[in-house]
Parts: C-alpha cells; structure tokens; sequence
C-alpha cells in the first residue's frame, strides 16, 4: 500500500489533481480506521466548526476534551513519553501537528493503542517532532508548536497537548486547506494549552522560550535524518528481539500490534 505520510520538503503547487473535496473526503475515511467513537465524533464537529471561521476565532468543544482525558487520565506521562517506566515495547512517532495525516493516525489506530497496549502498561508511545506539512505555510511556526508540546512535558501532560492538537487541527481556513494557510499562532497555541486540565499556563508560556526545549527540538530533526525519516507520520517499533518500522503511515491497530509481537 503506498504511504499517505506528508514528504518533507515536497513542493506543494502544483496540487495534486485530486480534488480538495476528494482529499477532504479521503482524510475522512481515514480518521475513520478503527477510531474510538467518542473522539471520531467530536474531531468531525471541530473541523466543520473550524472549516467556516478559521481555527482562532473557534472555541475547544468540552467533548474533544473530554474524549482525550478519558482516554490519557491514569496513564503516566515523562516529557514526551506515555507509558509506564519499563514498558517491554518502545512505540516512536514521527509526527507534525499541521499534518492531516498524523490526525488521522492520532483520531484512529493511535488512540486505539493507547486503549489497548499503553494503558496496560505492553507498550510506551513516544512522540517526536519532523517539519513535513508544516513546511508549506506555517514553517515558521514549526518549532514552536513542538516547544509547545515540550513545553507541557514538562508538567507531564504533553500527550493532553499532542492529542488536542490533533483532534482540533483544521481541514480548511476560510475555504482554503489549512496546509496551505499560516493560521498556527501563538494564541492558537495558548489555547490549545488553556484546555488541559491542572496546566499552569504561566509555567508553560515560560518554557516556550526554553533553550534545552528548542535544542530538543532540533535533536528530533537530527534522528530523523539519521533515521531517513522524510513523512509523517512515520511509526517505529522497539522491543527486545529489535526495531521494525511501519510500511503504512496509517497502521491499524492490528499492524502495530503484530508489529509489537514481532520485536517482543
């Protein structure tokens, strides 16, 4: 199956000649793959919201957040990692907050993982950060929001931020693709943080200027390339017999865990 992952660096016009209505439809159908209900709903309700008046200008729906507490609450969380100390597998994600794909992958197979094999404490999931889709008109913006995610880390609670970002990331701004709209700012940012429960949001803008954070950042760009790593998301999978990596940008859950058999 060929990979749906954004390509890092992949000029962006011409578009391909699928229509946006197809592409919409398309990234759908994905979100769709094996979603947990509850947040599948709520995720349709904040892009129809955010597809009409653009994504600053849209209060978070208590579902959304609901839907992420329910599924994070209990589970321990250390910087970017979820998952308790001394998990037998090791999950790594690759993945960019403007990506529609890495939302899909969030809104279905990831959340299910983490129902499945993080709660239980089978699996660790950690995040890391590549610029793929925020390349085309949020660049600038990329490593905020990953200092962003860190930023929350270090309350322990940069899954609530990672998947809230996800679960509200816009389809369309004003009839344009989000991709291709530069609407992350630093109150589209704040707000996504104002929403996590227990956050001290003082601590949190403090540490968006926080060098070891940035240089976290960079690290990430760093293994990426040391990894050939050039879409997100891309899915690594570690344990004791080794590390496989997923073909398919949007494993199901079936993929991850034959993949967790695999290295266990």
């Amino acid at each position: 199956m060929a990979s749906h992952a954004h390509p890092r660096g992949l000029a962006r016009r011409p578009r391909p000649a699928r229509s946006h209505d197809a592409e919409r439809a398309h990234r759908l159908r994905l979100i769709g793959l094996g979603a947990l209900v509850g947040l599948a709903a709520v995720v349709g309700v904040v892009l129809a919201l955010t597809s009409a008046s653009g994504p600053t200008s849209t209060t978070a729906s208590p579902a959304v957040v609901a839907s992420v507490n329910s599924l994070l609450d209990g589970i321990p969380q250390s910087g970017t990692t979820l998952g308790q100390t001394g998990a037998p597998v090791t999950i790594t994600e690759f993945g960019d907050l403007v990506c529609p794909v890495c939302a899909a992958f969030a809104a279905g197979p990831e959340a299910d993982l983490i129902a499945a094999e993080v709660r239980p404490g089978h699996v660790q999931l950690v995040f890391r950060g590549l610029d793929t889709a925020s390349s085309a008109a949020n660049q600038s913006e990329y490593t905020n929001t990953q200092v962003a995610v860190r930023s929350a880390g270090l309350q322990n609670a940069a899954w609530y931020y990672i998947l809230l970002a996800y679960a509200e990331q816009p389809q369309t701004v004003n009839g344009t693709p989000a991709e291709d709209t530069p609407y992350v700012t630093s109150g589209y940012l704040q707000q996504i943080a104002a929403q996590i429960h227990g956050l001290n949001l003082v601590r949190w803008q403090a540490g968006l200027t926080d060098q070891p954070l940035i240089n976290a950042v960079n690290a990430d760009a760093q293994a990426a390339t040391q990894a050939n790593v050039t879409g997100t998301p891309t899915i690594f999978v570690s344990g004791p017999k080794g590390t496989v990596r997923s073909s398919n940008s949007v494993p199901a859950l079936a993929d991850l865990q034959a993949m967790i058999r695999q290295v266990s």
